[in-house]
């Protein structure tokens, strides 16, 4: 497993130098926030160009909050269906690693699970078919517990394995602290039918995600983690999502994965 960080760095902040503060802090991995670069697609080519020409495996995770996807509003679809296209060009174009994105989600009461799942599954089977034409890997993350979301499981997950059959570039990231949320355990990485391409961690405190791994009190057992994906035989990113200094919370995972 390799330990990144997620880039973090505030509107306006100087990039490269917070890239070389995470170097100085010995990270060689690093999960890439698209909605927190540039928009102009020039500046954005040149933070990552910097990140590699400092030794940065690099992965991205593609606009969230206000991006949905399976939105029943035609402009906020369509605006949420090309920032994940974006973000997918941006890793086509520089050799990155997986491209992380949300599924879609209900927009309020009056619309059924059933008629937003049945959307979801076409929206996703399209950007699946971009990201293959592009050679570029994709993982649909799982949800945490909160309103009109619909992917929290990996039986939820499941439902989309049939549009990894003829793709090799569509499978899975895996949230752990969003999972806790449930209250209903651990994932089963031997249930999942998709490949498992990229994982975020951070601690749950009482409902709050992205925590820092130091937390004592966090519903998220990283031991239990690091031996599920160490049984699974996960070699890829370890993205820490915490809103602290991911230092501290790297300190913790490692001595954690030297126990096993």
């Amino acid at each position: 497993m390799k330990i990144a960080c997620t880039y973090r760095a505030a509107d306006g902040a100087d990039n490269k130098s917070w890239i070389d503060e995470m170097v100085k802090d010995g990270f060689s991995y690093m999960e890439i926030a698209t909605s927190r670069l540039p928009e102009d697609e020039r500046e954005q080519d040149e933070i990552v160009e910097y990140a590699l020409s400092r030794g940065f495996t690099l992965n991205l995770h593609a606009p969230f909050g206000i991006n949905n996807i399976t939105s029943t509003d035609p402009e906020r679809c369509a605006s949420s269906i090309a920032n994940v296209k974006k973000a997918i060009d941006l890793a086509a174009r520089h050799g990155l690693g997986t491209v992380t994105f949300h599924p879609g989600r209900l927009c309020g009461d009056d619309e059924t699970p059933e008629e937003n799942m049945v959307r979801m599954m076409e929206i996703i089977s399209d950007i699946a078919r971009y990201a293959k034409e592009r050679k570029v890997y994709l993982g649909l993350e799982n949800m945490e517990l909160r309103p009109f979301e619909l992917v929290y499981t990996v039986e939820d997950l499941n439902r989309f394995a049939p549009l990894a059959e003829d793709n090799p570039y569509f499978g899975v990231t895996m949230d752990f602290t969003h999972y806790c949320s449930h209250g209903i355990g651990m994932p089963d990485l031997s249930a999942l039918k998709l490949p498992l391409y990229d994982v975020h961690l951070s601690q749950n405190v009482e409902g709050k995600m992205h925590c820092d791994l130091t937390a004592e009190d966090g519903l998220l057992d990283i031991r239990e983690v690091c031996r599920l994906l160490s049984e699974y035989g996960y070699d890829g990113l370890v993205v820490l999502e915490v809103l602290g200094d991911p230092w501290e919370s790297r300190n913790v995972l490692e001595r954690v994965l030297t126990t096993l």
